[in-house]
């Protein structure tokens, strides 16, 4: 597809920038420096209407110069208010397919949960998510999962998947915000909620007690909704998730990330309490994605090795002609 005409400029100018885009990743004092760390780039609540695709283009572009093993998408690639379409769906499978590297991507709220408002069109979101998944995971072109060996929950959740590599085991789940598409009032989405946190809940531990599982160092967790660390057990539809949480800190011996979206900040921490103690595990840490109006993403380095064994490196397009490293 030709490109508006600015922004082949942005696209030449994140070529000829991209290296300066990219911090040197935090290496632990003393470690033996065998391999290079694992590093890929992390992005999500993008975009959210037709301003920010040049961006975000420029952006991918960007990212995709350094030829990341995979580039992640953490959902919400609309607003909750704009129409649920399948032209959408389209346009950002078309986005997807034409990054040259996997595509990582776990659905967002917006793309489903939320279609049942009257100005995203009033549809059935249980109908809306069978479209993604057709759209997104039906056509093995627009992500290229097959690429880095993945394994699916099934095919009624092709959604949830996981992959190793590196020593670091990877698990796509799908938890969305607006209370995890949970709600009393429908019979219809209460079903949808429970199937699909069982699906969550059997397909990691299947994750883990596998031989990839087993032999991880570190664990890397991506899901679209802000779980709400804050908020105590929080709402019900994620009380589910943040109870696994804390169980797999037990089952799991090395250091866990979680990757997620949903409020549109940048966030990089360790909000997981360990109830016993009441203080935070500091073998997990949690990145959120900056989100529109910021068209932004993060680079995350992985070295189980380190002392500090998770790096992030936001990186922001501040506007069509030029792209910054946030310090």
């Amino acid at each position: 597809m030709r490109q508006p005409p600015r922004f082949s400029r942005v696209f030449v100018r994140a070529l000829a920038l991209a290296s300066l885009l990219i911090a040197p990743a935090v290496l632990a004092q003393g470690a033996a420096v065998s391999a290079a760390p694992l590093r890929f780039f992390a992005l999500g609540d993008l975009p959210y209407g037709a301003p920010e695709i040049a961006p975000l283009k420029a952006l991918l572009a960007a990212a995709a110069v350094q030829r990341p093993p995979f580039i992640v998408h953490v959902g919400d690639f609309k607003s909750g208010s704009s129409p649920c379409t399948d032209e959408e769906l389209r346009d950002i499978a078309a986005l997807f397919r034409a990054v040259p590297v996997p595509l990582v991507y776990t659905p967002g709220d917006n793309e489903w949960t939320d279609c049942h408002r009257a100005a995203a069109g009033g549809y059935d979101p249980r109908a809306r998510l069978k479209r993604v998944r057709e759209v997104f995971y039906g056509d093995p072109t627009v992500l290229r999962l097959a690429a880095l060996g993945v394994t699916h929950a099934g095919p009624r959740f092709p959604e949830v998947y996981g992959f190793a590599l590196d020593g670091v085991l990877f698990v796509a789940l799908h938890v969305v915000g607006s209370d995890n598409g949970r709600n009393p009032a429908e019979p219809g989405a209460m079903a949808e909620f429970a199937a699909r946190e069982a699906a969550n809940q059997a397909f990691l531990t299947r994750m883990l007690d596998s031989a990839p599982g087993r032999a991880a160092r570190a664990l890397v967790l991506m899901v679209q909704a802000d779980p709400l660390f804050d908020r105590g057990r929080g709402p019900p539809g994620l009380r589910g998730f943040k109870d696994r949480l804390i169980a797999l800190m037990g089952q799991f011996s090395g250091p866990v990330l979680l990757i997620h979206g949903d409020t549109h900040w940048y966030r990089h921490d360790h909000p997981l309490l360990d109830p016993a103690r009441g203080t935070p595990f500091e073998r997990f840490t949690r990145v959120e994605v900056p989100g529109a109006p910021i068209v932004g993403g993060v680079w995350i380095t992985v070295d189980p090795s380190a002392l500090q064994p998770f790096h992030s490196d936001p990186v922001y397009a501040t506007s069509l002609d030029s792209l910054v490293l946030q310090p």
